[in-house]
């Protein structure tokens, strides 16, 4: 399993936490494309930060059958309409 990135709750704010190799790597391009990417996904996760039992709430990683995992805060899930789950975080 590889973690790729989380989004942690940090007092009024939620902190992109990504990989310190993958940072590493990175491109300055690909990181100036990531932002806007980035911005959105956490204020979307900003509206549902009252109901995350965890300072963790969103963590990306690569199983070991190289399949990506994409999981919430749990308990998260129930709180978070369809389209906003399948069409913006998933």
């Amino acid at each position: 399993m590889i973690y790729l990135y989380r989004f942690d709750l940090k007092d009024n704010g939620i902190d992109f936490v990504l990989n310190e190799k993958i940072a590493a790597d990175m491109l300055p391009d690909y990181e100036e494309m990531l932002r806007p990417l980035v911005a959105s996904l956490a204020e979307t996760l900003s509206f549902y930060r009252a109901f995350s039992k965890h300072p963790t709430i969103l963590t990306s990683k690569i199983l070991d059958n190289n399949e990506l995992e994409i999981m919430l805060s749990e308990g998260l899930g129930q709180y978070i309409d369809v389209y906003t789950k399948n069409q913006i975080i998933f």
